[in-house]
């Protein structure tokens, strides 16, 4: 009866989304771990023996981070609409920047101290371990990120944390995002729609090779963060139907199966992600949505995970990918929570500082 309910649910997106009662911290949770799995095969040099590897042409990972980039396309459009802008950016800031700052500093820390083969105090002082923190502390399109570091854990390998290459793009959504805010385009849906579909355009030109213009990456990334948008504009219109989830996954299972073009699945794959992302996110209910309550340990999974796995490696050097996977995710989680619950959390809560908020009095004289 409850699966048959979910799948003749034609409720309107603006009716699912009120609220907080959903299952997008579950989502998120879920993508970041398929970050982490996927990035277990490619520590351990076995990127192409990962299933949705060999089927899709890409892992899933990249599956995981297109998630996060529709999810966070909807969820900062929300952001936007329902703050003044001051607010908003402050509260972008406030959930990117205070656990990557620790975090970055931490792992530096720990790097010099237990994995370096050179001494804690050469290690800390070269100019490659500086930049790395420089970089990293901005995370600015054109500065950030930087994911290497070298001597960090040999003489031969210098990928530190590769999960941080994301970070400006999603900047760069913001910025962009918040440019048609300003100019009041996001008034009219069309205009992030038409984003979307130009970021869409650029992918299948650059994924054909028929043309290039952003890039393959930022052309994907363009186009999964714009459809979320596009979906909050068009929440009202939207209707969030189990059956044309279903049929979209049966053309993900039958472009999977029954053909052998990676071109083609990918391309199948980018046009059922964000509506099979956002019905995931809206529609089932039931025990799963207990997970919502509990924090968003997403970006602390994001974040923290690479180091963790590079170390783990350099100390185990057999580890196939499923034990890797597996201790990753048993010393990870525990420190996402921590990070959410004393760090991030808390950081969130900070008000605007009272110098931005104040009125400026230049120019006014009492009488």
């Amino acid at each position: 009866m409850r699966i048959a309910a979910i799948m003749n649910s034609g409720s309107s997106l603006a009716t699912l989304s009120r609220g907080r009662d959903n299952n997008l911290n579950l989502l998120r949770f879920s993508a970041a771990t398929a970050v982490v799995y996927a990035h277990s095969f490619g520590v351990t040099n076995r990127t192409s023996s990962e299933f949705f590897y060999s089927i899709f042409g890409i892992g899933l990972g990249d599956m995981g981070v297109d998630a996060f980039f529709i999810i966070s396309g909807f969820l900062i459009t929300k952001s936007f609409c329902s703050k003044d802008f001051r607010n908003f950016v402050w509260a972008r800031i406030m959930r990117i920047y205070p656990a990557l700052w620790v975090s970055g500093l931490l792992f530096v820390g720990a790097a010099g101290l237990f994995f370096s083969p050179l001494p804690a105090i050469n290690f800390w002082s070269r100019h490659d371990t500086l930049l790395y923190l420089i970089k990293n502390a901005t995370m600015l399109p054109g500065v950030g990120a930087e994911t290497r570091l070298p001597f960090a854990f040999d003489t031969i390998h210098s990928e530190f944390n590769t999960s941080l290459w994301t970070l400006p793009h999603e900047l760069q959504m913001y910025m962009l995002l918040s440019i048609l805010g300003l100019i009041r385009a996001l008034r009219f849906p069309i205009v992030a729609v038409g984003v979307a579909c130009f970021g869409g355009a650029a992918f299948v030109g650059d994924l054909f090779g028929w043309f290039h213009l952003l890039g393959i990456d930022r052309a994907r990334f363009i186009f999964m963060f714009f459809c979320g948008a596009s979906f909050f504009l068009l929440r009202e219109r939207i209707k969030m139907s189990g059956i044309f989830a279903a049929a979209c996954v049966a053309a993900l299972i039958a472009a999977a199966f029954f053909t052998s073009n990676h071109v083609l699945h990918r391309l199948v794959l980018a046009a059922a992600l964000p509506f099979l992302t956002l019905w995931c996110g809206f529609v089932p209910g039931g025990f799963i949505r207990r997970f919502n309550q509990i924090g968003d340990y997403s970006y602390g999974v994001y974040i923290l995970a690479c180091p963790i796995q590079f170390g783990l490696a350099d100390r185990y050097s057999n580890l196939s990918p499923w034990t890797l996977f597996a201790l990753s995710m048993v010393l990870l989680v525990p420190l996402a929570i921590v990070s959410w619950h004393y760090l991030e959390s808390r950081a969130l809560h900070l008000p605007l500082p009272q110098a931005i908020t104040s009125p400026r009095s230049l120019g006014q004289r009492e009488s």
